[in-house]
């Protein structure tokens, strides 16, 4: 077991784990159909040494594992120095992608030198036509196939799949919507029952677990049934390009400055107000007792893989 899996195990039985999303950029080159954070002014690239603080106290507050996002964090000048202080901080993190361009050798390299652990691709569609209309980049499914031919040369996989819930958010930093993920419930529903038969039969490595899916489609059928609700501003969180700390990207209540912030200020309310599949997903794990079948499975299921688990 590597460091960083240790340290997961070390703040989970001691009861401090938190995961986190940090933002370190609205600039993105993506302009996709169903999120207008590239419409934002003005731009942010988060200061150095602000990131480099705000992961240290991360690291402080039992956060085992961060996603770097934005917009595209790639473009930010300094993200080889983020992923380095996430590695000497043994915290596992995982660095989401818009733009398969910017993974080129060179960066790539200069990653898995850092302890990256993870490189994230979105892909909304197998239709190259429907995808490039729906991110707006000229030629993105053969970008996307060189990149992860790419990214299977390195240590940081490409051998995990995270299916995202269609999610509306009117958030002044992450506004999503848009006709391209506007499903009915029912087919919502259909589609996870589906997925969640496909990762049954082991035929791929699906970072969602069957309970936290399953409890989606039961949200989706009836709110108030719902056996797991997010724990957004407790266990997981969203820290943007300012350092300020939300729940999640959805919801406008800031907690407060991740430089300023203490344990207290953690102390949330669980909420039941959407579906979004990141927060709601790792939230199934900080449940107590009835959480262990969502560890075993995620142990078993993706044994052998380069992932989160």
């Amino acid at each position: 077991m590597n460091p960083k899996h240790k340290h997961i195990v070390k703040t989970f039985v001691t009861g401090s784990l938190r995961v986190a999303e940090f933002a370190i950029t609205n600039v993105c080159i993506a302009k996709c159909t169903f999120c207008d954070i590239w419409k934002q002014r003005p731009k942010v690239f988060i200061d150095k040494d602000k990131a480099l603080l705000a992961i240290d106290k991360l690291a402080d507050l039992g956060v085992s594992h961060i996603t770097l996002t934005g917009g595209e964090p790639l473009m930010h000048p300094n993200i080889i120095a983020f992923v380095q202080k996430c590695t000497s901080r043994h915290i596992h993190n995982a660095v989401l992608d818009a733009a398969p361009a910017l993974i080129t050798d060179e960066r790539l390299e200069l990653l898995d030198e850092a302890g990256n652990d993870m490189i994230s691709i979105s892909l909304d569609s197998d239709d190259p036509k429907v995808l490039e209309e729906s991110r707006r980049i000229p030629n993105i499914m053969q970008g996307i196939e060189e990149a992860v031919k790419r990214i299977k040369r390195t240590k940081m996989g490409f051998d995990l799949i995270s299916v995202n819930y269609p999610t509306f958010s009117k958030s002044v930093v992450y506004p999503l919507g848009g006709e391209g993920i506007s499903l009915s419930r029912e087919l919502v529903i259909k589609s996870l029952e589906s997925v969640i038969e496909i990762k049954k039969q082991h035929r791929y490595s699906i970072v969602n677990s069957t309970v936290s899916m399953q409890n989606i489609i039961q949200y989706l059928k009836d709110p108030s049934l719902v056996r797991y609700e997010c724990l957004g501003g407790s266990r997981v969180m969203f820290v943007d390009w300012f350092g300020d700390v939300r729940p999640c990207m959805q919801l406008p209540q800031v907690l407060g400055n991740i430089l300023t912030m203490t344990k207290d200020d953690f102390a949330t309310t669980p909420c039941n107000k959407c579906s979004m599949s990141w927060y709601r997903d790792f939230s199934t794990f900080f449940h107590g007792v009835k959480s262990f079948p969502i560890y075993w499975e995620a142990a078993t299921s993706a044994k052998g893989s380069k992932g989160l688990y």
